[in-house]
């Protein structure tokens, strides 16, 4: 048996790289609008606009910063220096890559050095450096802190540190290796490291053997890691295609038609009167030369020139001019913006390098440079550690294997080289590749999950008229991606196997698996919030989002909050009867649970441990000597709160201005700016909190880091902070407070967390909940926690840390698959339907004493049913149960004598021409009748009928059939959720809406047990209420209870076959009859007469 992990993006990912280590040659390798080049030795800090205050130290020095990632690479064996950094958010989903922009040249150029000969002569190679653990003394590292005391930015600071300690240079290389000879038509710089590696090889570079430690926002670091040499080419994906509008605006078309020409430096162009004959006689060479079939007609060579003459814009080749903008670049496939290609009439070649590259770049140039498997710096980084872990100390007993994409561009990438790729997941990674083309991807992931997704889940309406999310037909991409995903997953699974899917991305997984699959046990898991209904019915495609989710037979959130929500959306948006653990709908039974995800506290904790650290904490003592530290680390986008953060804090030192000089509030910023607009309103407050201090050259209190910093720097920063604060708007789990939780337990310092975060709903114990909309709030809660004295902090530090423990990832993943198990197994148990044996009936009949039969019977009876009650009832104990009233079943069951009845299902009970009653609470009725009236004001055609006991809810005589389901919807969710604590539930059967006391029908079942086996206590008087026992003297041995599947009788057979388990009835039958999905009962027959037929036979 395998657990097979569905996830977008898999642990492992190809990489395709060269030995072309420096910039120049980095640079050389091809033109950036076809492949992506990164350097794995190149940096840089990310850029901001100006602030207000221009000469304030932190701004940036892009000539001389690094940027190092933070957070969780998977296995954290990624070389820190990488040029194209990946940062993912707190649920680990990928956000934005960083990366250098670099000169180009001709595609020609870049196949002349994969093919010509080599020259080892001008060979040049670089042992990569990285921020990590490496030969700088204690000593040295003090005296940095000390150093920058005084002096530099606090942004500089950390870069220049980092750079003391990197590893020493490798390869023999001396100073002056920017300025040694570079060969351009060398073929054995290209020949890097070998094209596979194994995971064990992989996981041997961490020093020591030690366990990679990761946090869990995002990528993250080892505490040592080899780097890798040479340079990362990409291949860059397709852009998706460009549906116009109905309406198109013509002035906004030719804006961004000129905006193209005049700012991609990426495209060259070259006017024929540049380059004479020559270049006609080129193309026309070339135009020959291609096949007439899939290109569509050729063009003369007289239209191609006329169409690059008319086009008077020419960019340069040097790419340095005012317009060129040093962008910060997503990874290809996960890029906002959209490329337009400008192709010319009948697939004809603007330019002979562009042709050349498209006819070559996937046959040759990927087909020759080397590729290796590495670490994927994409996907969840909490829940890829937590498997990682539980993996390696076998709290997962059976064997992993991983099913999602391979994290670059694959449409590039030639069938036999992606086909060895493929196997070599498969075989050495156990990961199973889901290939998808490029648009496919970008549609689904870009477009449909990031763009409008994300944004709901986290309470944000996407309602930007720029978006081309909605146009761009992403739906159809993602219900593609999601199928891919399935096919995939049906592919790999063995009988046995548990299939356990991750994360918004693949939200239809679950429903299409089950459908290939209807046996098989499927887990889902959401990582991220679950909106109320109100915000989740906005999506177009809400039931069929649902409906996928519950093809699962266990789905979990991270907490109570989440699942209530989820239930509450799936009872008024499909009419999904619902209770606080399970959700019905269609017969299948589906489990609501909610586990928080969780860290690792053990391996952190040992992480602490490192030298670096220490070093990083004393240096960090050093630079901020005397003053109190407020650490926040947060993605910089709109749901964070960094603004109202920023203006809580601001309010903060208005009204404590001893503070002043005495504080430094750090806010460490992950990812690149959502919005300029964002990035200036931070700015503006940040500028006037900094013109607050006395000497802001050399106070400042607040510090940002436009970069991410190590992993050992994080830990100090986190270890020596006096107050940690979260402030964001809405978020799932915030793993970021679990970690500072563990790191400072020296300090004990305050956790200030928003209470509107998943991690409040586990560490409300200890923590001072916020809410960052109430800036006064926010202030005098900082005020308060770093007031608070010594041992308050301690009790709630241990508070914190019992909670961070106690909900750990071991707890998630074992109390995920434990949950996803029990289900399962509580499907398989009531999906187990055997049919009605004859022979056994008689059998266990003949044995036992005291027969009690219960037909649920919703129908008026027929003579022939009138007649075989009267039989059976006259030898056995018989009633009948309905969901009609008293006066109503009264009269269709008169001419039978010796018949118990069970009326307004399970409200009332007759024995002996005796009525009792079950119910206890009617009160209620004439509020959900208010209710019920606003519902037919709006649904004419509707009504309800209103019962001792219960008010049944009617539409099928509405004429707008389209609104029936809203309406009903929003009646069950606000009867169940007006009436949640006090025992009234609405659900629907066979259309009608049913408002009635919970569990009367057991109730009810209870009643006749005690009734006929206690033989004292209670009078047989008149409607005498359900806490009386009357009189009898023998016990009932046999029971058996039928009828068809309803929320009404599936518990009596339960029941039933609870009794029978626990020894408390000798005999029992739960019989359904019909074709139920999913059902209590043990024994099926095809009607209600052919059990009326056997039951007859065996009580002759």
């Amino acid at each position: 048996m395998t657990l097979i992990v569905a996830s977008l993006f898999l642990p492992f990912s190809p990489q395709f790289e060269v030995d072309a280590t420096s910039g120049l040659e980095a640079a050389e390798l091809a033109d950036s609008n076809l492949v992506k080049v990164a350097s794995e030795t190149d940096g840089k800090g990310r850029k901001r606009t100006s602030s207000v205050h221009s000469n304030t130290p932190f701004s940036m020095n892009s000539g001389s910063m690094r940027m190092s990632p933070v957070g969780t690479v998977d296995e954290a064996l990624l070389d820190e220096t990488s040029g194209a950094v990946t940062v993912t958010d707190d649920q680990g989903v990928i956000d934005e890559a960083l990366e250098e922009d670099k000169p180009v040249i001709t595609p020609d150029q870049l196949l002349e050095n994969l093919t010509n000969p080599a020259s080892a002569a001008n060979m040049a190679t670089q042992g990569g450096s990285a921020g990590l653990p490496g030969s700088a003394s204690s000593a040295n590292l003090a005296a940095i802190g000390n150093e920058n005391v005084g002096g530099g930015s606090d942004e500089e600071f950390f870069n220049v540190a980092a750079q003391q300690q990197q590893l020493p240079q490798q390869n023999g290389l001396g100073d002056n290796y920017e300025g040694r000879a570079r060969s351009s038509d060398s073929l054995a710089r290209f020949t890097s490291n070998s094209p596979n590696e194994s995971v064990t090889s992989l996981l041997s570079l961490a020093s020591g053997g030690r366990p990679v430690v990761h946090s869990a926002v995002g990528t993250g670091h080892s505490a040592s890691m080899t780097p890798t040499t040479g340079t990362i080419v990409t291949p860059k994906s397709r852009t998706v295609p460009d549906y116009n509008a109905a309406v198109v605006d013509v002035s906004k078309i030719k804006e961004k038609h000129n905006e193209m020409y005049s700012s991609l430096p990426s495209m060259k162009r070259t006017s024929f009167s540049k380059n004479g004959q020559r270049r006609k006689s080129e193309i026309h060479e070339l135009l020959h030369s291609l096949p007439s079939s899939g290109l569509g007609p050729s063009r003369t060579i007289d239209e191609t020139a006329r169409f690059e003459e008319n086009d008077d814009t020419n960019v340069s080749d040097d790419d340095d001019s005012d317009t060129n903008i040093d962008e910060d670049e997503d990874s290809d496939l996960e890029s906002d913006t959209r490329q337009t290609y400008n192709v010319p009439k009948f697939g004809g070649y603007s330019s002979l390098s562009k042709a050349k590259i498209n006819l070559r770049q996937s046959h040759e140039i990927f087909s020759q440079i080397p590729w290796k498997i590495v670490p994927s710096q994409k996907g969840n980084g909490a829940m890829k550690n937590a498997i990682n872990i539980a993996s390696a100390e076998k709290t997962i007993h059976d064997p992993v294997r991983w099913v999602g994409t391979v994290g670059i561009p694959t449409d590039e990438i030639p069938t036999g080289i992606a086909n060895n790729i493929t196997d070599t997941l498969r075989d050495e990674y156990n990961s199973t590749a889901v290939i998808t083309d490029d648009i496919t991807f970008k549609g689904a992931y870009k477009n449909f999950c990031k763009q409008i997704l994300w944004p709901t889940l986290h309470y944000i309406i996407p309602d930007n008229p720029n978006s081309k999310a909605f146009e761009d037909h992403s739906w159809n991409y993602y219900q593609k991606l999601n199928q891919q995903f399935a096919n995939k997953i049906v592919e790999t699974y063995k009988d046995g196997d548990t299939i356990w899917i991750q994360d918004y991305h693949l939200m239809l997984v679950p429903a299409m698996v089950r459908k290939q699959l209807p046996k098989a046990k499927i887990g889902f898991y959401l990582h991220v919030s679950f909106p109320s209904s109100e915000v989740f019915r906005v999506f177009a495609h809400r039931e069929e989002i649902l409906e996928g989710i519950i093809g699962a037979n266990s789905v979990g959130f991270q907490n109570k909050e989440y699942a209530r929500h989820f239930l509450q959306t799936a009872n008024r948006l499909i009419m999904a009867d619902v209770s606080p653990e399970e959700l019905k709908y269609n017969g299948q039974i589906v489990s609501i649970t909610h586990t928080p995800v969780g860290i690792d506290f053990f391996t952190l904790n040992n992480e602490l441990e490192n030298e670096n650290v220490k070093q990083w904490r004393q240096m960090i003592r050093n630079r901020w000597q005397g003053k109190q530290l407020i650490v926040c680390r947060d993605q910089f986008d709109s749901i964070r709160g960094i603004d109202r953060k920023m203006l809580a804090y601001e309010r903060f030192l208005n009204d404590n201005p001893e503070f002043i000089d005495k504080i430094v509030l750090i806010q460490i910023c992950l990812s690149k700016y959502e919005s300029v607009e964002l990035e200036r309103q931070v700015m503006v407050i940040v500028d006037r909190i900094n013109s607050m201090s006395s000497n802001i050259s050399s106070s400042q209190p607040v510090v940002i880091l436009h970069q991410e910093i190590t992993f050992p720097q994080y830990l100090a920063l986190s270890a020596e902070a006096d107050l940690f604060l979260i402030s964001s708007l809405r978020e799932g789990m915030n793993l970021t407070c679990h970690e500072f939780v563990v790191c400072s337990e020296e300090k004990n310092a305050p956790l200030l967390l928003s209470e509107f975060t998943g991690s409040a709903s586990v560490l409300k114990e200890g923590s001072i909940l916020i809410n960052p909309w109430d800036t006064v709030q926010m202030a005098r809660s900082i005020k308060r926690a770093l007031d608070m004295p010594r041992d308050e902090k301690r009790r709630d530090w241990k508070k914190l840390m019992k909670s961070v423990i106690n909900n750990d990832s071991d707890n998630w993943i074992s109390s995920s698959l434990g949950k996803i198990n029990a289900a399962w197994e509580f499907n398989e148990e009531r999906s187990t339907v055997f049919s009605l044996s004859h022979s056994a009936l008689s059998a266990d009949y003949k044995r036992t004493s005291n027969h009690l039969f219960i037909f649920k019977i919703s129908d008026p009876p027929n003579s022939r049913t009138l007649a075989m009650l009267n039989e059976l009832g006259s030898k056995n104990t018989v009633f009948v149960l309905s969901h009609l009233s008293k006066a109503t079943v009264e009269s269709l069951y008169s001419r039978v004598v010796n018949i118990g009845l069970i009326v307004e299902n399970g409200a009332y009970v007759k024995i002996d021409g005796t009525w009792h009653n079950i119910v206890q609470h009617i009160d209620w009725m004439k509020e959900v009748m208010k209710i019920l009236d606003d519902k037919i004001e709006r649904l004419p055609g509707s009504y309800y009928k209103v019962a001792d006991s219960m008010v049944r809810f009617h539409t099928e005589n509405v004429e707008d059939k389209d609104r029936i389901s809203a309406v009903v919807g929003e009646a069950i969710t606000h009867i169940n959720t007006l009436y949640d604590k006090k025992g009234i539930h609405a659900h629907i059967y066979k259309n009608i809406v049913f408002v009635q006391e919970i569990g009367l029908s057991v109730k009810a079942l209870r009643f006749i047990f005690r009734y006929y086996n206690n033989s004292s206590n209670v009078s047989k008087s008149p409607m005498k209420t359900y806490g009386g026992m009357p009189s009898f003297n023998e016990q009932i041995e046999f029971a058996c209870i039928t009828g068809s599947s309803s929320p009404i009788i599936e518990p009596l057979f339960k029941r039933i076959n609870d009794k029978v388990n626990e020894g408390t009835l000798r005999v029992g039958y739960s019989i359904v009859y019909g074709d139920p999905t999913s059902t209590y009962a043990k024994e099926h027959v095809s009607g209600l007469n052919e059990l009326f037929t056997l039951v007859s036979a065996v009580s002759k």
